[in-house]
């Protein structure tokens, strides 16, 4: 019976950690809205990292012409020409002047102007940069 209550402690102490685990995580997505993904300071917006999953789960990026993209989304943080894409900034941590990590969604143009591509890319330069702050240490 002893062995028993201690199982029975054990499973109600995993149950509990796998429901605080689950409430947490789910704190962190949001659904997209459109004023809440443009909400920032101009250099962080702290609700697209969460709005991500949502809004490409229910917006068909990939075929909507420049202008209905910049209707939902506002102006992108960065236009290429040369490869005719634009990107919004969805997270980034900075050490001084250097960018350790970086999130964005990247749409790509067709010549109509029309999105013919998404992709989230991140850029991790942690390792980079550990390396340049140790170079920059010895030479002292």
């Amino acid at each position: 019976m002893h062995s028993n209550n201690k199982s029975i402690k054990k499973n109600g102490l995993l149950l509990f950690c796998m429901a605080m685990m689950l409430i947490v995580a789910g704190c962190s997505k949001k659904k997209f809205d459109r004023r809440g993904w443009d909400d920032g300071d101009g250099i962080s917006w702290p609700n697209r990292n969460g709005m991500l999953d949502d809004l490409l789960a229910t917006h068909k990026l990939k075929g909507m012409k420049y202008k209905e993209v910049i209707n939902l989304l506002r102006y992108p943080q960065w236009n290429s020409y040369t490869d005719r894409s634009f990107k919004y900034e969805i997270n980034c941590k900075m050490d001084r002047l250097d960018t350790v990590y970086a999130k964005y969604l990247v749409l790509y143009l067709n010549k109509d102007s029309v999105v013919n591509d998404v992709k989230v890319i991140e850029q991790d330069n942690a390792d980079k940069l550990a390396e340049k702050h140790k170079k920059e240490n010895a030479k002292k």
